[in-house]
């Protein structure tokens, strides 16, 4: 993507090309069960700060805005904005945009856009937040950290950024939580006892629709590193996935181009599967409400 293509429209005070990118950008390709990003939605409940005696993760308690410290990279004046379900990097140069998504123990966020001075040089990266695999409370906040389990980055509720002329102005405001937001971090339906959850190890690899053979070549490819790729048979899609438990599914999907072929949707159902089981050989992926996207089988087996 050019810096030209992600760079929002001068002369467009309030809400720039960035605000609308971001908007739809991530409404259109985190599909893990998700609608309309919470921002959008009327304000209920203030996103406060979680407290240090919390016994398990809320992923609930990430909607918030954060400062940013510890963070390698990052200046002091780096705030860290969690909605449902998109983030916002503030930085000097501007602001940094994606898809995010956590379970109880997991976290996982893929940047997608960039604005301003941000946009600068190619696309941008986060590494820290790249290196994010879960989270943990803090005295004042959240810590972020890495698969190894060490912290990467600190969060606390500490001021605002200020507004950027070329944003939407409630970016620089906290997020609310929401029925919306409840409703995009509610549990997946449990599994039918004729499944077995799928662990994290045992998605590796290649994997093709099941009962049916194309020319075209659909599939979907889980890689250790937390990415995945795949193809309808025309279409090629990838994005981020983990696994947080009881085979609870969690990705993030990219754009994807919308080419007609004889083939299977294969990446559509990784994009919206919120569990991952297996029932004998067959990798089935199901939805929040444990309806039954697809089915796969591994490559050569």
């Amino acid at each position: 993507m050019s810096s030209t293509a992600q760079r929002a429209a001068s002369g467009s005070p309030r809400r720039g090309r960035f605000a609308a990118f971001v908007l739809a950008t991530v409404a259109t390709c985190l599909t893990a069960g998700c609608a309309t990003a919470g921002a959008a939605q009327a304000p209920t409940t203030a996103a406060t700060a979680p407290t240090s005696t919390a016994a398990t993760s809320d992923p609930i308690g990430l909607i918030g805005m954060w400062r940013v410290s510890d963070a390698a990279g990052e200046g002091p004046d780096t705030w860290l904005r969690l909605d449902a379900p998109e983030f916002s990097l503030w930085r000097d140069c501007g602001m940094i945009g994606g898809g995010w998504l956590a379970g109880e123990r997991t976290f996982l966020a893929q940047t997608m856009s960039a604005s301003d001075d941000c946009a600068n040089g190619g696309f941008p990266t986060i590494a820290w937040l790249d290196e994010t695999t879960s989270y943990r409370a803090a005295d004042d906040g959240w810590q972020l950290l890495d698969a190894e389990g060490e912290p990467v980055a600190s969060l606390a509720i500490d001021g605002a950024p200020d507004p950027i002329d070329t944003v939407a102005d409630f970016f620089a405001e906290p997020p609310v939580i929401d029925d919306a937001v409840r409703a995009f971090f509610a549990d997946a339906a449990p599994l039918p006892d004729t499944l077995a959850a799928a662990g994290a190890d045992d998605l590796l690899g290649r994997w093709e629709p099941a009962g049916a053979s194309y020319a075209s070549d659909p599939h979907v490819v889980f890689l250790a590193a937390g990415e995945w790729t795949g193809s309808d048979g025309c279409n090629g899609q990838s994005g981020r996935w983990a696994v947080d438990g009881d085979g609870e599914l969690l990705v993030i999907s990219g754009a994807s181009t919308l080419i007609g072929c004889d083939g299977a949707p294969a990446p559509g159902w990784v994009a919206g599967a919120r569990r991952a089981a297996f029932d004998d050989e067959e990798l089935v992926l199901l939805d929040r409400e444990g309806a039954e996207l697809g089915r796969l089988v591994r490559a050569g087996g």
